[in-house]
């Protein structure tokens, strides 16, 4: 018979996790034979070696810290809890792995026991993964989008009318496209929801008139079903901070859901109640309910009860999983009561808007930008840049019937000749192009004289990839519109770029030297608005609850760097320019990521003036 600590060895070296054990000031005192392999060294060079030549920077500074502090404190911020990070081999090699640390004291003294779990190739996998979905994803949208507009407007009656069994067919189409954008939509807010990455455009939002839109959105899809949607009692209006199309998008997925789920003739009821801390929306059918054996699972993804359910109930299986991000995503939570063939209601909180000082401005209203009708005296002349044709066709026609002349090219050098040569009031620009990526195209015109003021529009299906990814203040791009074109967005920006402006121009002049922020308020106060910020906090502020123009940039600040700010201005739909106008050395970085740098010593007054008014034109 094996002696026990004879098997104990045999069993800790058969494990295809890697074994140590260390005392309190990290030092290896056992390890099993999987330590050798994953990470190259012999047990001779790790026993009594500080286990931090296993990690690289900055794991490696850090690891005695931790139980140091650990020791000090109690607090168990990395002990008997499982993370991921980066381990690094006896040649150099750095990987990803899985840690777990357990405090084992031993003979009142402490010792800690470390798993390691070598998880790079799953994380191979899961990027492989992701970059297939993305991939396909993309290559997906660019026919949809043409397949999309062109049987919208045949639909609509714009190209002729159509013959009663043409048109169904037609609506048919059209639907189940409609049905492939979603798939679409569902696969890359699961890759962005797994980055991390959720966009969101905040806003003061009416969540009950919200809720009211999205049940009529949805009203004929549960109609389908035989389902009727209702809005119970009358509910007060309730606001909350969110993305609106976000919110949308929640409603959506619950109400179809219900609707999905419930018998035929039934009712859908939709609820919203709150007070001054908490709004709350809910959906309940009267449908199955969900077992309990998916209740631990109804928000995970490509999860879906029991696929042979006579009513094929269809979807992907992200919905759920989705909504449950973008709401804690926007500080909420979801959750869901149900029963056994008496239905299921599932209900989201947020929390509700708070009115603070000059509160009315901090909402970014929506209405302001939906109410640019097709006007014959904004119409001008527009550049298409874009290599797809039937795209390119889908856009001159888009815009062709808002009255502007088109003009499409296939690729930047196409487009440079016709910049050349003819005078455009707009330019929209895919980024990916055959010959030249379609950001450094922006920046070039953006360096050029003749082209510095040219709106521009980014229309392409990584569009909201490349703003996210990208230093975008001196680009100052109008809007970043993804595919399939939203075209009702396409042409409120449009409109919104080349309309006259019926104010004076509003000037954010972030400084903290009262003297020459009032030789700024003097210099332009006849011309433009003139507001002040002495502090980074106040800046930031003030971006938050009022519109501006322009921003004049100080670097040296009371409470940070000026440049703090940058990223705030990514969060516009129209791009505000920037110009840094400090006493500072100015870096080539720091002048790539605005619209000019200007040295207080070294720049007139005119200058200054000339600077800011030819930023302004350009809007």
């Amino acid at each position: 018979m094996s002696h026990p600590s004879l098997l104990n060895t045999i069993i800790l070296d058969n494990i295809s996790d890697a074994i140590v054990t260390i005392d309190a000031k990290g030092i290896i005192h056992t390890m099993n034979s999987t330590v050798e392999d994953m990470f190259g060294y012999s047990t001779s060079e790790l026993i009594g070696a500080n286990v931090n030549i296993l990690m690289n920077a900055p794991y490696h500074e850090l690891h005695d810290s931790y139980i140091s502090n650990y020791l000090r404190t109690g607090q168990t911020k990395v002990i008997g809890q499982s993370r991921e990070l980066e381990a690094q081999r006896k040649n150099g090699e750095i990987f990803e792995i899985e840690l777990f640390v357990h405090d084992i004291g031993v003979d009142e003294e402490h010792r800690f026991l470390g798993i390691i779990r070598d998880i790079s190739e799953r994380k191979h996998m899961d990027r492989v993964k992701s970059e297939f979905v993305s991939t396909v994803s993309h290559e997906l949208r660019t026919p949809l989008t043409s397949i999309k507009g062109a049987l919208g407007m045949i639909n609509s009656g714009v190209l002729g009318v159509l013959p009663d069994k043409a048109k169904r067919m037609v609506e048919l189409a059209h639907n189940n496209t409609e049905r492939l954008i979603l798939l679409v939509n569902d696969l890359l807010d699961m890759e962005k929801i797994q980055a991390g990455k959720i966009d969101l455009k905040i806003e003061k939002v009416n969540l009950t008139t919200l809720v009211k839109e999205s049940i009529a959105m949805n009203q004929t899809y549960a109609s389908n079903l035989k389902v009727k949607l209702v809005l119970e009692e009358l509910p007060a209006d309730y606001f909350v901070v969110a993305d609106y199309s976000r919110m949308l998008q929640v409603m959506a997925n619950l109400i179809s859901n219900a609707a999905k789920y419930s018998p035929a003739d039934d009712v859908v009821k939709i609820n919203v109640r709150g007070d001054e801390n908490a709004i709350q929306v809910s959906v309940a059918d009267n449908g199955l309910g969900i077992p309990p054996e998916y209740h631990s699972k109804i928000f995970q993804k490509f999860s879906q009860l029991d696929a042979s359910d006579k009513r094929q109930k269809g979807g992907t299986g992200l919905g759920l999983n989705i909504t449950k991000a973008i709401v804690e995503h926007h500080g909420g939570r979801i959750d869901f009561i149900t029963q056994v063939n008496k239905g299921a209601t599932f209900f989201f909180t947020l929390p509700a808007w708070q009115p603070t000082p000059n509160s009315e401005y901090a909402a970014v209203i929506k209405a302001d930008s939906d109410s640019f009708l097709p006007r014959k005296n904004t119409a001008g002349h527009v550049l298409v840049l874009e290599d797809e044709p039937d795209i390119a066709k889908l856009l001159a026609l888009m815009l062709e019937q808002q009255n502007f002349s088109v003009t499409t090219c296939g690729t930047a050098k196409q487009a440079k000749q016709l910049l050349a040569t003819q005078k455009f009031s707009l330019m929209t620009v895919d980024i990916r192009l055959p010959d030249q990526d379609g950001l450094s195209l922006v920046r070039e015109l953006r360096g050029n004289p003749d082209t510095h003021q040219l709106p521009i529009i980014i229309v392409s299906a990584e569009a909201g990839l490349a703003q996210r990814n990208n230093v975008t203040a001196g680009l100052r791009v109008i809007d970043w519109i993804e595919k399939p074109i939203d075209q009702q967005r396409l042409l409120n920006s449009v409109h919104s770029s080349l309309k006259i402006r019926d104010r004076p121009s509003k000037v954010l002049y972030v400084e903290d030297d009262a003297d020459l922020t009032q030789m700024m308020e003097t210099l332009l106060g006849d011309t433009m608005t003139v507001v002040s910020a002495d502090t980074l906090c106040k800046a930031k502020r003030l971006l938050k609850e009022e519109n501006f123009d322009l921003v004049i940039l100080d670097v040296g600040l009371p409470d940070g760097t000026g440049l703090e700010i940058l990223p705030l201005l990514k969060e516009q739909l129209s791009l505000i320019p920037v110009i840094i106008f400090s006493g500072e050395n100015i870096t080539a970085e720091v002048v790539n990521r605005v619209d000019a740098a200007l040295i207080k010593s070294q720049v007139n007054n005119d200058e200054l003036v000339k600077t800011i008014k030819k930023l302004l034109k350009a809007l």
